[in-house]
């Protein structure tokens, strides 16, 4: 860490000390376990306010929710010269309204989000760089036969807070929906994920399910001066898995998934296909064990520039690769206390520094609710990233996060986040060498108004 970061970890340890452990129930929930068929019963509101008199009664189960969040972060090493070499800290401000609509029907649910607003880097005396920052999110859950149930969502994000990359949250993988490897976007960054799943019960215990899955991730230089080279990422991929249930506790079910990653619009190409075997056991009915394990096989076509006297010959490179995908997640919780840990190896996209690459994750996190309005988060997470091309393309990356919720009012609520990233790069073609370390601090306080619609 550097000499200016013990300032802010000073002050929140402070912040902590104050404060008895306790746990949000409702922020962390137990993907480990089976997923259970079925839509979302109609929800009812304890609003007691008269309705709306210009929407009609099709809007029985639904509401609005209007919002407007400010805040600011710090970043330690969040900007480097590309002419002097120094790293220098960045400010970070930002102010964003929002909107969501949401209904719940017996057979039929829905939301659609949208947020934007304005982001303002500050990384010396005379720079600066404004942002206009946008996400958009929708998604539904339908019945729509006895057996049928079909659910997609999509999220658009434009963003230039490290907070609002996917990297600097505590997560655990899971087999469906693995977490993705990065590194931290000091630059403005674009990405769009979406997902539609169709599953079928078969019987009472047993279930159907296909997925699909696209992603784009594009960056940029708005303040990182060299741009990750396999930063901007295509893919898409599905997913057939089927799971039978044994007995009330144990799940036993095999999944065959296929990924498409294309890097840099055909620097690099890759098929991952991999077959594994799936179980879920539920120890108790607040703790839940998953693991999966089953070969994986990879093809991989890279296109390679060689400056040779005053032009660049471009040669293709075809590799393969057979290896063993395996994970195991592990969740439990109480009524003020949660815990998450798990582990993944499997070939991804290599965060963008090292294409397509074998990684190994690991995640923790806990949370526990202070008082009613109170609580916290914590969460370490462990990559160990190679290429699967290259021998030498590799790095290691520890991260550690930090997140403290005080709900100030009914509808105000304030945050104060920390993270820090350390990160060990080998000396390795494109992505250099040495250690690169940040710590990021940042407090914000949102406003968020709801009302029923329809009555």
């Amino acid at each position: 860490m550097t000499r200016n970061s013990w300032p802010f970890l000073i002050a929140v340890g402070i912040l902590w000390g104050t404060c008895a452990w306790a746990q949000n129930d409702t922020g962390v929930s137990d993907s480990s376990a089976p997923t259970q068929l079925g839509p979302k019963p109609a929800f009812t509101y304890p609003d007691t306010t008269p309705s709306l008199d210009f929407l009609n009664g099709a809007l029985e189960n639904s509401s609005i929710s209007l919002g407007v969040g400010a805040g600011v972060s710090y970043l330690s090493n969040g900007y480097r010269s590309s002419n002097s070499g120094n790293n220098q800290g960045s400010w970070l401000f930002h102010v964003a309204p929002n909107i969501r609509i949401q209904q719940f029907r017996p057979k039929l649910s829905w939301y659609v989000a949208y947020s934007g607003g304005l982001q303002t880097y500050t990384y010396s005396s005379s720079q600066s760089n404004s942002l206009f920052y946008q996400s958009a999110s929708g998604g539904f859950l339908w019945q729509f036969a006895r057996h049928w149930q079909m659910q997609g969502s999509n999220h658009f994000t434009h963003s230039a807070n490290p907070f609002d990359s996917y990297l600097t949250h505590p997560g655990t993988p899971t087999q469906n929906n693995p977490n993705p490897v990065t590194y931290t976007p000091l630059s403005s960054f674009t990405q769009n994920t979406a997902f539609l799943t169709l599953s079928n019960q078969l019987t009472k215990v047993d279930t159907l399910t296909f997925t699909g899955t696209t992603s784009l991730r594009n960056t940029s230089t708005y303040n990182l001066v060299n741009s990750v080279p396999f930063y901007n990422l295509i893919s898409y991929g599905g997913l057939a898995s089927y799971t039978h249930r044994l007995s009330p506790r144990l799940t036993l079910g095999g999944s065959y998934d296929y990924n498409s990653l294309d890097f840099g619009h055909g620097q690099q190409r890759s098929g991952i296909q991999t077959i594994e075997f799936i179980a879920d056991y539920l120890i108790r009915p607040n703790m839940s064990i998953s693991g999966w394990i089953g070969p994986e096989y990879t093809s991989t076509k890279t296109v390679v520039g060689i400056p040779i006297l005053s032009q660049i010959i471009y040669v293709t490179n075809h590799h393969s690769l057979w290896s063993t995908a395996l994970g195991a997640n592990f969740g439990w919780r109480s009524r003020r206390n949660s815990f998450r840990a798990g582990f993944r190896r499997q070939v991804s996209d290599g965060g963008g520094i090292t294409a397509t690459s074998e990684v190994n994750s690991v995640n923790v996190s806990y949370g526990r609710l202070f008082t009613t309005k109170m609580s916290s988060e914590v969460g370490m997470r462990y990559y160990d990233v190679g290429s699967i091309t290259t021998s030498k393309r590799n790095f290691q990356n520890i991260a550690f996060n930090a997140r403290l919720t005080y709900k100030l009012a009914k509808s105000l609520t304030a945050d104060a986040q920390y993270s820090y990233i350390h990160q060990i790069q080998s000396s390795a073609f494109l992505i250099g060498s040495g250690t690169y370390t940040d710590n990021i601090i940042g407090v914000s306080i949102s406003y968020t108004w709801t009302h029923p619609l329809g009555r």
